[in-house]
């Protein structure tokens, strides 16, 4: 456990809010890719999306980064992100790039070298037609991406096909490439080992909140020793 889990921290929305999303902090199996998710897709999550993709609430673009934006960087230092792209329509009628306003605190360089060149959106096709989409992407500028070591980053990853089809356009000029999305669908997600994960969370709540109650002096003694 570390102090940051014990003691406030900063952030841009209410430790109630923050709760209600679901972690996930790990690489999960998408069929033959492995990707990297922070939160579930589930209600609370769609509902915060809707409003900031949609509703084009902007300034809701700090709260999905900001809690881990320092880390993101220090694991992927010198690497260079890749953003899934959306239709060129779609980010007029926006006013704003979405992915790219979400890494505003990100120091790490980007590359736009993908393209999407269907106007129908993922959200409202069927399973089958999602999975058709490998055809509706394409790789410009190839020699930007040539030999780097990649970051393709997407918002939300619901079948997969997204962002499987833009790692196999990809990876056949880049030295490395990793797979990061800020939420999963929570099929993906073994519903025993999140069990697990969720009473892990509760106990170490409980253990912050007891120590939250010790006198200062004694908090940092404590601090020490549960590092």
């Amino acid at each position: 456990m570390l102090l940051s889990d014990v003691f406030s921290v900063d952030d841009v929305i209410c430790k109630t809010c923050r709760r209600s999303l679901t972690p996930v902090n790990r690489f999960v199996d998408i069929g033959l890719r492995k990707v990297f998710a922070y939160y579930v897709y589930d209600d609370a999550m769609s509902t915060i999306f809707h409003r900031y993709k949609e509703a084009k609430d902007r300034d809701l673009a700090c709260l999905f980064m900001h809690p881990v934006s320092q880390r993101f960087d220090h694991k992927h230092k010198g690497k260079t992100v890749v953003c899934v792209p959306s239709s060129a329509s779609k980010n007029e009628e926006r006013g704003f790039l979405t992915l790219p306003t979400i890494l505003e605190e990100s120091t790490l360089p980007r590359i736009d070298v993908l393209v999407k060149t269907s106007l129908e959106k993922q959200s409202l096709r069927g399973a089958i037609q999602r999975k058709q989409v490998t055809n509706e992407i394409e790789l410009i500028h190839a020699s930007l991406a040539e030999g780097k070591d990649l970051v393709l980053f997407d918002d939300i990853v619901t079948t997969g096909s997204t962002i499987q089809a833009c790692a196999s356009l990809l990876e056949p000029v880049c030295r490395s490439l990793t797979c990061v999305c800020i939420a999963i669908h929570p099929s993906f997600i073994d519903p025993k080992e999140e069990k697990v994960k969720k009473t892990y969370r509760l106990l170490r709540t409980m253990v912050a909140t007891f120590v939250r109650r010790l006198p200062l002096a004694i908090r940092f003694a404590f601090g020490i020793i549960i590092l």
